[in-house]
């Protein structure tokens, strides 16, 4: 026996073909059952009324025409009562939007049968768009199934019960099957209108969910931001109340990061983060967060980790963040600090992060490229408090936030190109600095201002020292009008001073408080 192959093929592309239509058509039509179950009790109070207000009419309608009060009660309260059992019964949804299409149906058959004229026939037409409200298969059927019944019973068995008109009379037949059409086509008109009521649906639900997701994630590398990150971490942290194991935070720096954005520009920078990012995705578990805060910092969260962990966990990332990076033809290798922190009872979120980055500027300041473990020892790397004029401290505090909002605003307008962002810890620093001078007393003695953590400080006056070059440069270019006061210099001078010094010869032989000539000059 032989075989045609190409008979064969033909055939199963043939088959391909036709099984590809069937496809498309099936989902051509709405799902169904679909609405919100809000939207879908509202719709069915609103029929229910409906139909209980109709079953009233039928009543009132007979007596005008003379029905006996017996009969024209009993008319009303057949469809009345199956209203009432698909609101009141636990059926479902599904059945109770049956019962309820199949009393619509009931009155406009009732009012066809007791009015005998032909226009009462646009009922049945008229009720379709109101069942299709549920916008499900179950109630529609229901209506299809009592409409094109009644036609098909009674059209042909009892014309003169539904049909006043002669022609109708005379060929019963041929007038349901035009009744039948005509309502089947008011059935298909609402199948559409209910498709592009579940696609619109469907794409605002998509809408919302894409809109949530940008709130809560990061728009360049798709990790949680800072809003998703503290969420995740306080419900670590309740969790981690009820089970005893701790939460471990790790944070994650570039070591070296503006360089790359200096020498490759922004949109090699851009795609240095977005593969870390996924390199840090690919060392956590499901369950875990990876976050970015903005800058070159990531926070990794790690539920239910107990510290033991910390090592290899921390190992795992400087492996995978070691192998080189290849961007614009050019073999970069990356190397970043990791600073790890570990719950205990009572600690707040907060605080852990603040004990991770303290660990990470410890990390990179012991030579970059590994990472350390927070321990209370850390905690002495403080400057303890400088003695300051508060008025000084005001006037810089107020300048510098008049010289960020300029810049902002020079961007804005084109004047000046954007710039890359400096890290993220610079920011923290600056906004804990300015934090602690607002606590300070007013009046014009000295007095004690909190100092971060001698890493962060230096980090970030070597950063806000060229920051101030700039504005200095963009002042004299009329770009910006914000100048520092001789107040303002001073006290700039005096913690520039502070963070240069050696730690040893800040601190006194009898306290922590670190002094300093703050006297205008």
């Amino acid at each position: 026996m032989v075989i045609d192959a190409g008979s064969v093929l033909d055939k199963h592309g043939s088959i391909l073909v036709v099984l590809q239509w069937a496809r498309s058509i099936f989902n051509a039509f709405p799902r169904g059952s679909r609405l919100p179950d809000p939207a879908w009790a509202f719709r069915h109070r609103l029929i229910i009324l409906f139909a209980v207000v109709a079953s009233a009419v039928i009543t009132v309608v007979s007596l005008l025409l003379h029905t006996p009060l017996g009969l024209a009660l009993a008319q009303g309260a057949i469809p009345a009562l199956v209203a009432l059992v698909a609101w009141k019964a636990p059926l479902g949804r599904r059945l109770s939007a049956s019962l309820s299409s199949a009393s619509l149906m009931l009155f406009a058959s009732m009012a066809v049968q007791i009015t005998g004229i032909l226009e009462a026939h646009f009922l049945f037409f008229i009720l379709v768009p109101v069942v299709a409200l549920y916008e499900d298969w179950a109630p529609l059927a229901t209506a299809s199934f009592i409409v094109l019944g009644n036609y098909a019973v009674l059209g042909v068995s009892s014309p003169t019960r539904i049909y006043s008109h002669q022609s109708a009379l005379e060929d019963p037949v041929k007038w349901s099957v035009i009744h039948s059409v005509l309502f089947l086509a008011m059935c298909a008109t609402s199948i559409v209108h209910w498709r592009i009521h579940e696609r619109a649906r469907r794409d605002g639900t998509m809408l919302l969910d894409r809109l949530a997701s940008q709130a809560l994630h990061d728009p360049l590398t798709g990790l949680a931001n800072r809003t998703l990150l503290n969420d995740r971490l306080s419900q670590a942290l309740i969790m981690s109340q009820r089970t005893g194991i701790p939460v471990m935070v790790l944070a994650v720096d570039i070591d070296g990061f503006k360089p790359v954005n200096d020498s490759y520009g922004h949109a090699a920078g851009d795609a240095l983060l977005i593969e870390l990012g996924h390199r840090l995705e690919s060392c956590i578990r499901a369950g875990d967060t990876a976050a970015r805060h903005g800058g070159d910092e990531f926070t990794l969260l790690l539920p239910s980790t107990a510290p033991e962990e910390a090592p290899a966990m921390a190992e795992r990332i400087l492996a995978a963040v070691g192998s080189p990076v290849f961007l614009l033809g050019v073999e970069l290798h990356l190397s970043v600090s990791i600073g790890i922190a570990v719950s205990s009872p009572g600690l707040s979120g907060e605080l852990l992060l603040q004990e991770a980055d303290q660990a990470m500027y410890a990390a990179k300041h012991n030579g970059r490229g590994g990472y350390m473990v927070f321990d209370k020892t850390l905690a002495t790397g403080t400057l303890g408090t400088l003695a300051v004029h508060p008025d000084q401290a005001r006037e810089w505090a107020a300048y510098t936030q008049d010289l960020r909002s300029e810049i902002a605003a020079a961007k804005e307008l084109g004047r000046i190109p954007e710039q890359s962002r400096g890290p993220e810890t610079v920011r923290r620093t600056l906004e804990s600095i300015i934090a602690a001078i607002e606590l300070l007393p007013e009046g014009q003695q000295s007095a004690g201002l909190a100092l971060p953590e001698r890493n962060a400080l230096e980090e970030f006056v070597f950063h806000h020292d060229l920051v101030q070059h700039w504005a200095d440069t963009l002042r004299l270019d009329s770009i910006i009008e914000a100048q520092r006061s001789p107040g303002a210099d001073q006290f700039w001078r005096t913690l520039h001073q502070t963070a240069l010094q050696d730690t040893n010869d800040l601190v006194d032989d009898g306290g922590d408080t670190v002094h300093a000539d703050s006297s205008p000059s």
